[in-house]
């Protein structure tokens, strides 16, 4: 009978459910890795926060481009406000309480309660800063997926159809505003290493490599904790 993560058997130590926070730049391939982790690991997949599709959909409109970075450089006021309106349809976060105010440390309060809460359930985050958030949470495996930026936009334009115009504003638009929603909630670097337990260059390796390479390393980080796991 096969086990299933986090379950205890004979002579085995519990192991929580598996739980990858994924990070990945635009057109490095997180919507495609992501949610084939996640189901090969019988996981729920979490989207991000800032999908390339609000990114495009902010960019044409100045207006809200203007307002949302200035709130990035102050605070998150119009960002709550514009994103929480339409709730999971663009997030995948359970909308905010109606006729309730929230600030900056209530927002990212909510969040980080959700993270915690689905993680104890096993789940595949992308992006949120959810490697940040879920630092410390046993088990969790932490992934980059990026790449040199003239192959990420030629990858996009290869497999999403775009034309490099559009595929370079694309890009500009959605990695700045992943960079900045990162540092201004959590005072870091989205691309700082450190936050990684692996990092592929996912313009140098398929993405059906990356997603074996994601679920090995699952695996083999459960196998080396039950190796080295004292007997019960």
């Amino acid at each position: 009978m096969n086990e299933t993560p986090g379950c205890a058997s004979s002579g085995r130590t519990r192991w929580p459910p598996p739980v990858v926070t994924i990070s990945a730049s635009y057109g490095a391939g997180g919507g495609f890795v992501g949610p084939r982790v996640a189901d090969e690991l019988g996981v729920r997949f979490w989207d991000r926060a800032i999908p390339a599709a609000v990114a495009a959909d902010l960019a044409e409109r100045p207006e809200e481009v203007l307002a949302v970075e200035a709130d990035l450089q102050r605070g998150l006021g119009h960002w709550i406000a514009f994103f929480s309106a339409t709730g999971a349809a663009w997030t995948g976060i359970p909308p905010l309480d109606a006729g309730v105010c929230y600030d900056e440390a209530s927002y990212k309060a909510h969040i980080a309660a959700l993270f915690q809460r689905e993680a104890g359930r096993g789940a595949v985050f992308l992006g949120r800063g959810s490697a940040i958030v879920l630092a410390d949470h046993p088990g969790a495996l932490h992934v980059r997926l990026d790449g040199p930026v003239e192959r990420r936009i030629t990858q996009v334009m290869d497999l999403g159809g775009l034309d490099e115009r559009s595929a370079r504003r694309a890009q500009h638009h959605t990695d700045v505003a992943r960079h900045r929603y990162v540092r201004h909630l959590h005072h870091t670097d989205v691309a700082d290493h450190r936050h990684d337990h692996l990092w592929i260059d996912s313009t140098a390796v398929p993405f059906a490599t990356c997603v074996n390479m994601v679920l090995d390393a699952v695996r083999g980080r459960e196998e080396l904790h039950q190796l080295g796991a004292p007997k019960l």
